[in-house]
């Protein structure tokens, strides 16, 4: 009974281990294998630009119109460019018969394929992506359509705009879900955007640009290309005069996801975990494994009387491992299937979809490399047992391997324990932060292409529910970041510095968000701006502002009267305090800007209207939107939940470091036990012969527990080092973040090593009280 007892304690504490490395190890190579799928990736490259204005670096992702097709025609070594852009808000589709279908949709030219190679599974999208009005699909989305071949020739059209109809011609293979590329929809650029915005090489910025190279080019040898196509079609010397330089640059695309901060900081927080997690499995069972040295030493001896060699006691403890790992195994599995649920809340995407060729890879050699362990080490300790000392009763006396692996778990946990209460205090931070508004229950709705004609109705109709507590309109969400535009001083022809362009918003707008004044007032017409206290701070560098914004004039790129390159002028009708665009993980740090937006001006980009009311009162403001509506279907989306959402990111790893805590701590427990159990038999009749000498309860525990607490202090220490050292490295991501409080190396120390604690009384009291007569009865 014993014996099965260790048997099963031993998979039991290396099935929670392997369940949650697994997933661990399966992500990790699921985020590093990302866009590794397309053929002859090393060739890929998305264009980057470099910008530099009055001393001040920026570096963007997106070009203007004619950037890619120049590099294609005028950069020797490119053998294929493409670009792709933004469309529609609202990503639902409606399809012949009205039903609703959820689809990715991009805007892309007749090169998308020579680049990103995809199966075509029907039709012919090059030439589909050079007529007007045509896509092409995934076969995703095709079968939603009825099927591959079933959907050539139907009309699909956005959901808010469905006058505006788009002809199936195409279906090409999935995008797989490691890769950055997610698009469902190809809508062929040609009729579609204006052919000046495909064609202009500075501003309108709103194209992702890649290229694909010839067999052997190096990108960095195009410098001197590129320069040179720059130099012809944009006026570099001019802008240089001006304090201003331009620099494109090829970017690995399979490079592009890895290389992002928050991802790495990820990968290497999971990769720890993991790693950590199947080290700590793997001790407890070596340590189970040498524990049992006593009981099986006459075993061995007995073996080698009969003529067994090294071989035979490696074969023994291989079956022996391997069906241990079998069983974990399988164990491990039926964990995993029963938390699949939970692992794809956690990871954002389901096991199975993480098991590419490569996470399979990882983890046959993370199992072979536990067997192997698991094998050895073992072995090479039998091995050292003699013969003689085996058959004279053979009791292992050295603890010092025992107490290292005991420790070493000590160790992990209190680094576990300690991340996670960084991680979570650092979640805690970001989603309490101040964003510098207010956005307590406020709640928004989108009116895009023909819904935008029913704006003033629909803000007259909120205005007159008495629940609402107030309404205004605006181009933006700050949350959801912003373009950027240029500012120059009348009269002088310098670009001063870029700006966070926040567009248009009604007056109600700064008393809605709860944004205040320090001096002037809000927009009231369509010549004025607002401004922040960024933007008038930094316009004292170029220009004395010393008695105040208010009344100053500007001139502002990309508004008024399309094709005015030298911006439209505004006169500055008050300075607000600044608030955060994005969020406190990926702030944007520009000075930022607002303009003038008119209810009922049907030009006007005002496709965002805001209100304030309490949760309980969303029934009656939707059926109230119903009617403005003309019974469209409303979705009203609370702004608390976004900010959730943004920081989700944060919540799931604080959730990961979570469960691998609790899972490392179980497993160091029934470490614990088994070396208490074991510890007790093998000095069950030394306890025996102190209890029959008069040694109390106390004297006893003391004996067994003062060595490990002394260990689990020391090693506690050293868990606290190693978490600050790695926490330390996390936090730096954040623009906003916890300072490393002792509280928490404390608290998560105090927590592990009162387990130990408990469980070490615990034990030791059941051995405390046993009759010593059991004990000495066999000797």
């Amino acid at each position: 009974m014993r014996k099965h007892s260790d048997i099963w304690i031993k998979v039991l504490s290396l099935a929670v281990g392997l369940a949650v490395g697994i997933v661990l190890i399966a992500k990790v190579c699921f985020e590093l294998s990302y866009d590794s799928f397309y053929k002859d990736i090393d060739r890929v490259y998305r264009i980057q630009s470099s910008y530099t204005m009055n001393g001040m670096p920026a570096e963007y992702g997106q070009v203007s119109g004619g950037v890619s097709t120049g590099f294609m025609y005028e950069i020797p070594g490119v053998e294929a460019a493409t670009r792709t852009t933004f469309s529609f808000n609202n990503q639902v589709y409606l399809d012949e018969a009205g039903n609703k279908l959820d689809g990715y949709l991009a805007v892309a030219d007749t090169c998308f394929f020579k680049v990103f190679d995809r199966k075509i599974l029907a039709g012919d999208p090059v030439k589909a992506l050079g007529k007007r009005f045509t896509v092409v699909v995934s076969e995703r989305f095709a079968k939603k359509l009825g099927g591959v071949r079933e959907c050539i020739g139907q009309q699909i059209a956005n959901i808010d705009n469905p006058d505006f109809k788009f002809t199936v011609e195409g279906v090409f293979e999935d995008f797989p879900e490691n890769g950055i590329l997610n698009y469902d929809i190809l809508l062929a650029m040609e009729g579609f955007i204006p052919k000046w915005s495909q064609e202009n090489w500075m501003g309108n910025d709103r194209y992702r640009g890649y290229v694909k190279l010839l067999p052997g080019v190096d990108p960095h040898g195009l410098k001197d290309a590129i320069r040179k196509m720059q130099e012809t079609h944009q006026s570099l010397e001019e802008y240089e005069k001006k304090g201003i330089s331009l620099v494109y640059w090829l970017k690995p695309f399979n490079t592009i996801h890895t290389s992002d901060p928050s991802v790495r900081s990820q990968v290497i927080l999971l990769s720890i975990v993991a790693f950590l997690l199947i080290l700590i499995s793997l001790l407890n069972y070596i340590l189970m494994v040498i524990s049992s040295l006593v009981k099986r030493s006459k075993e061995v001896g007995v073996r080698k009387c009969y003529g067994a060699e090294s071989r035979h006691i490696y074969g023994l403890l291989s079956r022996e491992a391997f069906l241990h790992l079998a069983l974990s195994l399988l164990l491990a599995s039926a964990i995993i299937f029963a938390g699949r649920s939970i692992i794809e809340n956690l990871l954002g995407v389901p096991f199975m979809t993480l098991l590419i060729p490569e996470s399979i890879l990882a983890i046959a050699a993370l199992l072979a490399l536990v067997l192997v362990v698991s094998v050895v080490v073992p072995a090479e300790l039998y091995q050292r047992i003699p013969i003689y000392a085996a058959l004279k009763n053979y009791t292992e006396r050295s603890r010092k391997w025992k107490l290292g692996l005991l420790g070493s778990q000590v160790l992990i946990n209190v680094f576990l324990m300690v991340m996670l209460l960084v991680i979570g205090r650092q979640y805690h931070t970001v989603l309490n932060s101040d964003l510098g508004y207010d956005y307590k229950n406020l709640y928004f709705i989108g009116l895009y292409d023909d819904a935008a004609s029913m704006r003033p109705r629909v803000v007259e109709s909120l205005r007159g529910i008495p629940e609402v507590k107030g309404v205004a309109a605006a181009y933006n969400i700050p949350l959801y970041g912003s373009s950027g535009e240029m500012v120059r001083l009348p009269e002088d022809d310098r670009e001063l510095f870029n700006f966070a362009d926040q567009f248009e918003c009604t007056p109600e707008f700064f008393d809605l968000m709860g944004i205040p004044f320090i001096e002037g007032r809000a927009p009231m017409d369509d010549s004025e701006v607002a401004v922040d206290e960024a933007f008038a701070e930094k316009m004292g560098e170029f220009t004395d502002w010393s008695d105040g914004a208010v009344g100053k004039q500007l001139l502002i790129s990309g508004h008024g009267k399309r094709g005015i390159e030298d911006g439209t002028l505004y006169t500055v009708s008050g300075v607000y305090r600044r608030f955060m665009i994005r969020d406190v993980e990926d702030p944007d740090d520009r000075p930022g800007a607002l303009f003038y937006g008119e209810i009922s001006d049907q030009r006007s980009t005002l496709h965002h209207v805001f209100f304030k009311v309490d949760p309980e009162s969303l029934e009656k403001v939707k059926a109230v939107l119903a009617d403005a509506l003309e019974g469209q279907e409303v979705e009203i989306i609370s702004y608390e939940d976004q900010v959730r959402a943004v920081y989700a990111g944060s919540r799931k790893m604080r959730n990961t470091v979570a469960v691998g805590a609790v899972f490392s701590l179980l497993i160091a427990l029934l470490g614990l036990i088994g070396f208490i159990r074991d510890e007790s038999l093998r000095r069950s009749k030394e306890m025996a012969i102190r209890k029959i000498n008069g040694a109390s309860t106390g004297d006893i525990i003391g004996s067994f527990a003062k060595a490990i607490l002394y260990l689990s202090l020391v090693m506690g220490a050293a868990g606290c080092v190693l978490a600050y050292i790695v926490a330390d490295k996390w936090l730096q991501q954040f623009a906003e973040k916890v300072p490393l409080h002792p509280l928490y190396f404390i608290g998560g120390a105090a927590f592990v090593l009162l387990l130990v604690l408990v469980v070490l009384v615990l034990n030791c009291l059941h051995i405390a009280r046993s009759n010593p007569v059991d004990s000495l009865k066999n000797e």
